[in-house]
């Protein structure tokens, strides 16, 4: 027998399985791009182009009327962008802090990377809180949703000047999720799935239980709001609960009648939300109460 063909013919098959398999997850993971969202009337920003990971450039929304005061640095969910954030600005202005929105690598209007990922969406929050110490800012606030609260709280376990974190809807493991997933799309979660789950981690290079975010939760040592709707059939609340038991002392705030992607849910209970943070985050100066307590609307 000649072994050099038979191990040659054998590394061929495995590249073409290989290469197969990134082709298929690059279309199974395809990011649905959801329609932009208007900013509320009135709103003052300044539109920056922040320099990412791997040369490529993120669309930002900077709002920052408040000189010294913390910025509130939002992370959207997949297949988002920046805008589906801005109903939280006017009310973050409004208690006299500052706000940026953002496109993670692969939405909205940034630019492409071939694929999205949490860790991705981590690296992007971090492109921007490096610009923004460009420019001098040092006191900052993430916020999450969905992917982009996994992100959050990854970021946040690697950053030191987070003072810190809300996270709205953020599952607790990838895992489950994916489980979701493949049961939506009829396929066997084992053998099967349990491959696919191994071949994404391969593809963006990270283990599920690193970047979990019952993991990176423990590593973090500034307050944390956890906020989840409790109509959530998405990432069902009791991922929530799952955090919160991650973090001895970490707040969960469960919203009634507030799905996943419902902006106008948690926009109703933003004071609630404002509150805590006033009230746990540490701020340096005074919060200023909101003028009105109309709800920013989006649509």
């Amino acid at each position: 027998m000649n072994w050099g063909w038979l191990i040659l013919a054998m590394t061929g098959a495995f590249i073409l399985l290989g290469v197969g398999l990134r082709i298929w997850l690059l279309r199974a993971f395809r990011i649905p791009q959801r329609d932009w969202v208007d900013a509320p009337e009135g709103l003052q920003e300044e539109t920056v182009w922040v320099p990412g990971r791997r040369g490529r450039r993120l669309y930002a929304r900077y709002h920052l009327p408040h000189a010294g005061a913390p910025v509130v640095v939002m992370v959207h969910g997949w297949g988002a962008n920046g805008s589906h954030l801005l109903f939280m600005v006017p009310r973050i202005l409004e208690r006299g802090l500052n706000a940026v929105v953002f496109d993670a690598r692969c939405h909205g209007r940034s630019e492409d990377d071939g694929f999205a990922s949490l860790p991705r969406f981590a690296e992007d929050a971090e492109a921007v809180l490096a610009d923004l110490r460009g420019r001098g800012w040092r006191d900052f606030i993430l916020l999450g949703h969905s992917v982009g609260a996994g992100a959050a709280l990854l970021a946040a376990s690697r950053t030191p000047d987070i003072r810190a974190v809300i996270s709205l809807a953020a599952f607790s493991h990838p895992e489950p999720v994916m489980d979701q997933w493949l049961r939506q799309r009829g396929i066997p979660v084992r053998p099967v799935g349990w491959v696919i789950k191994r071949a994404v981690e391969w593809f963006i290079g990270h283990r599920f239980d690193a970047i979990a975010p019952r993991t990176t939760i423990g590593r973090i040592r500034v307050p944390i709001l956890l906020v989840h709707g409790l109509d959530d059939t998405v990432v069902p609340p009791w991922h929530g609960r799952v955090l919160a038991r991650a973090r001895p002392g970490t707040r969960l705030m469960g919203l009634p009648g507030v799905g996943h992607n419902d902006p106008e849910g948690f926009a109703a209970h933003g004071e609630a939300i404002l509150h805590w943070l006033h009230a746990h985050g540490g701020c340096s100066g005074e919060m200023h109460p909101p003028e009105s307590s109309r709800v920013a609307g989006t649509r």
